[in-house]
């Protein structure tokens, strides 16, 4: 409930885990930046918005549609690659593939399979492993194409996304990294939904990295912590707060009513509701209280970074991606899973806090 899980509540429950730094913060926001690129509706605005980006990539492929399981997105090549020989040759190839969130009802088919399957030896959700399995088999003989092409040795493939698209490179990333000898791929979501059983984040903690903006509830959102979170609303106790307003309310009606109500009438109803209250209503109350809860099988991938308000400015800790494992109610749950006024805002909050400069801004705008 967000009467508990205050500011404070937070940041004693974060502890002494590492706190992340300003330097990785901007390598974040980059990656957040080149998420937001694939929301865009043209392959024009696609390569406008890379030129922005450093003139660092170049677009070689684009999906702008998708399809349930099929995600849209887009790869871009690192530029001047082309070095065969000498000092500055790299012995791999800097591939980019960016992965679309939930934009269309498509993508909407593919967040709503929640339950769990089997997946590599332990469990993940049913519609990005779908989604993710796609773009490993859609794009694994151009990744070999392009190999050979640039008569490299292995390639270095950096997956992004957010939401949606955080789940389905996180899979993507799993699959491409069983092929050692071919493909080293590293993911960074933003907004991942719960996607793997606990042993399987956790061996995929060297290789992708999720980021958690405050009360987001998608990282958090999956068949049994959704159950859990109806028991807990049923079950929260919220008679004696509920007095005080009703208490209020029958004050306010008799203060506007245009005839005379005597004092004796509002504490007789004012005990009738009470009595109702204590007798009916706390009775069901204890009995969802005392419903064993779901358990939890999956949970953000890899190694999970917690940016959030601590009451004072936006904190970064690196978390155990099981301290995600039930929902948070708040009034910014929704908000904060968004890129502008979500991951952009805490990012951008983050660093103005650290610095202490209130005027900082990132290199690339996100609107």
């Amino acid at each position: 409930m967000e009467s508990l899980r205050t500011p404070s509540w937070k940041r004693r429950a974060h502890g002494y885990a590492p706190e992340v730094s300003a330097k990785e913060v901007k390598e974040l926001h980059k990656a957040l930046y080149l998420a937001n690129l694939a929301y865009l509706d043209t392959v024009d605005e696609i390569k406008a918005g890379l030129q922005v980006e450093s003139s660092e990539w170049e677009l070689i492929h684009a999906r702008l549609e998708s399809a349930p399981g099929e995600p849209a997105h887009f790869i871009a090549l690192r530029k001047d690659q082309a070095l065969t020989s000498g000092p500055l040759r790299r012995d791999y190839l800097d591939v980019l593939l960016v992965v679309r969130g939930t934009k269309d009802f498509s993508d909407v088919l593919s967040d709503g399979l929640l339950d769990a399957v089997e997946f590599r030896g332990g469990y993940g959700h049913a519609g990005l492993v779908q989604s993710g399995k796609f773009l490993v088999n859609h794009h694994i003989d151009l990744l070999r194409t392009l190999l050979t092409m640039a008569e490299k040795e292995k390639i270095k493939l950096t997956l992004i996304g957010h939401s949606l698209g955080a789940g389905a490179a996180a899979i993507a990333a799993v699959i491409f990294n069983e092929d050692e000898a071919l493909i080293d791929a590293n993911a960074v979501g933003f907004g991942c939904p719960s996607l793997l059983s606990k042993e399987l984040s956790e061996s995929a903690a060297k290789y992708v990295t999720t980021i958690i903006s405050d009360s987001d509830m998608i990282p958090r959102l999956s068949g049994p912590t959704l159950v859990n979170a109806v028991f807990d609303i049923m079950s929260y106790d919220w008679i004696e707060k509920g007095l005080v307003d009703l208490r209020k309310v029958l004050e306010f009606m008799r203060s506007k009513l245009p005839f005379g109500v005597p004092l004796e009438h509002i504490e007789i109803a004012f005990e009738y509701i009470k009595k109702l209250l204590e007798d009916d209503i706390k009775l069901e109350m204890g009995a969802m209280a005392s419903e064993k809860r779901e358990d939890v099988v999956l949970m953000p991938p890899g190694r999970c970074t917690h940016f959030y308000r601590d009451g004072n400015g936006v904190t970064g800790q690196k978390m155990s991606c099981g301290f995600f494992d039930s929902l948070e109610l708040s009034r910014t749950m929704i908000d904060d899973h968004m890129v502008g006024i979500g991951y952009n805002r805490v990012l951008l909050d983050y660093m103005r806090h650290r610095l202490q400069d209130y005027q900082f801004t990132f290199e690339q705008s996100i609107v």
